[in-house]
């Protein structure tokens, strides 16, 4: 009776009770969103974009220099020069298109972060619920294994029978070792990850049944985002290659003849011939070639994100059908297996090597269960990802 009862127990196991100390996906995301260095330095590469925007209008230094041109004294003068007018507007576009890309970078680095996160929030969930199913398991080929050395001694099995038993029970034990191992280094990287040194109580291991919207909205894609991001950065190099290719300027001051030479006559000016033609054509065309291949890129990322979104709700759907099967029948089936093989045990009719084979087969039909679970969840997760959710 008592390990029927056990038995009994450990198939109408719940999946965890919720401890006052709870946390929720959403609150280990937020809290690793604000600890984690690599987020610190995404905001800080943008903070750096943001100030060479100010370094955009970079003229050079002035010339400063003392010459004696007539031989009797030394006059002193300045030269300053500066490229077209129009290279610093477009320096400053790229500078803007280049701010624009680091803050691309960061939301596709939360991102990352929140998919990393949702990841290993789910992976502990999973490794709890196995943990628990093995302590109960143990407990359960511990009983197991007694009572078929009790009925040994008296003479009521063989010795094959109390042997299997005891192997059986002896390899739960260590799979329940190794279980908690695992639920141990995952709850740890889980800390590492958040920053939170107590994690608490995480969500019991559930579906993620939501159903999903018939319109995939993929504009909102970090990567998609990023990628495009990249080709408008190059799109504003062409028009900078193209600007460079323009006469550049200079103006100064300096006194070439007597010191009595009137005022209007101590200044000049001069302009740069963009003679050398075939370099400044080279440089343009080899800005539109990155453009044209950032441009493929974003194409490319798209179709890649598309066809993992495809993936990931076509495992989403299949996983669900698979979930919802084994709650309505399979998980029923195997507990009337199990009922059918205690009574037969019970009552003497089939030895401990049926016994436990019918045990082992219904426990895997729930090891079968959380690995649908964890298809269906992780799932959710990558759809989330790839809308930047």
């Amino acid at each position: 009776m008592k390990l029927i009862l056990k038995i009994a127990i450990f198939f109408c196991f719940t999946k965890g009770a919720i401890g006052q100390n709870l946390l929720l996906p959403d609150a280990a995301v937020a809290s690793a969103l604000q600890n984690h260095p690599g987020i610190q330095a995404a905001a800080f590469e943008v903070k750096a974009k943001r100030s060479a925007q100010k370094a955009a209008f970079n003229l050079p230094n002035p010339e400063i220099n003392a010459e004696s041109p007539t031989g009797e004294f030394y006059a002193v003068g300045v030269l300053q020069s500066f490229e077209f007018p129009t290279v610093y507007g477009r320096q400053k576009q790229v500078a803007k298109a280049e701010t624009g890309l680091a803050q691309a970078g960061q939301r596709m680095s939360e991102n990352e972060l929140r998919y990393q996160v949702r990841s290993l929030y789910l992976e502990t969930q999973v490794a709890e619920y196995q943990s628990r199913q093995w302590a109960e398991r143990d407990s359960l080929y511990a009983v197991i294994a007694s009572t078929a050395a009790r009925q040994f001694s008296a003479g009521e099995i063989d010795f094959l029978q109390k042997t299997w038993a005891e192997n059986e029970a002896g390899k739960v034990h260590q799979e329940r070792i190794a279980a908690a191992q695992i639920r141990n280094v995952l709850r740890q990287n889980l800390s590492t990850l958040t920053g939170l040194e107590d994690l608490g109580t995480l969500l019991p291991l559930a579906a993620d049944t939501l159903s999903l919207d018939s319109d995939f909205d993929l504009s909102g894609s970090p990567t998609i985002e990023y990628a495009a991001q990249t080709a408008k950065v190059a799109e504003r190099q062409v028009d900078l290659a193209n600007s460079r290719a323009l006469p550049n300027f200079s103006v100064g001051y300096l006194n070439q003849g007597p010191r009595n030479t009137p005022m209007d006559y101590r200044f000049r000016a001069s302009m740069g011939i963009p003679l050398w033609a075939g370099q400044y054509s080279a440089s343009t065309k080899a800005a539109k070639a990155e453009s044209q291949a950032a441009i493929a890129r974003t194409q490319a990322q798209s179709q890649a994100v598309l066809l993992e979104s495809q993936r990931a709700r076509t495992t989403f759907t299949n996983a669900l059908a698979m979930v919802q099967y084994q709650e309505k029948e399979a998980l029923p089936r195997g507990q009337s297996m199990i009922d059918a093989a205690v009574r037969l045990q019970a009552s003497g009719q089939v030895d401990y090597v049926t016994f436990l084979r019918t045990l082992d087969e219904a426990f895997s039909i729930q090891r079968d269960y959380i690995e649908q679970l964890r298809a269906l969840n992780s799932a959710r997760i990558s759809l989330r990802y790839l809308l930047g959710q």
